[in-house]
């Protein structure tokens, strides 16, 4: 991926009240491949909202994400070929360390590594 753009996106959990209450305001950013950001900002102000955004867990109400100047906005979760870690991890007890690891590339049916113990 080399140009990630978010294009006056904003977005309300409340859409069709009349006066909704935005999570995130409208905003502009573009990443270009390669760069180093970081997000910063109090809790609430709309970072995870706008993370969700790009990852397509949350459509926004309001503007586009581009990635590579196509529209992705509308393109589910598994067809961006982007990924997102979150704070609070998600582990399966059932399964080991590796096992947890792995999920997401047997999901995606990516061949299997063999781990190398050294």
């Amino acid at each position: 991926m080399a140009k990630i753009e978010l294009n006056n996106i904003a977005h309300s959990y409340n859409p069709n009240d009349p006066n909704p209450i935005f999570a995130l305001k409208e905003m502009s950013l573009s990443w270009a491949d390669g760069g180093r950001y970081a997000l910063l900002g109090p809790s609430g102000c709309g970072k995870t909202t706008m993370l969700n955004i790009m990852s397509g867990l949350v459509t926004p109400s309001h503007g586009k994400v581009m990635f590579d100047q196509k529209d992705v906005t509308r393109t589910i979760t598994e067809e961006r070929n982007i990924a997102q870690v979150f704070q609070f991890p998600v582990i399966y007890g059932t399964m080991s360390v590796y096992e947890n690891l792995a999920f997401p590339l047997k999901c995606r049916q990516l061949p299997m590594i063999k781990l190398i113990k050294g």
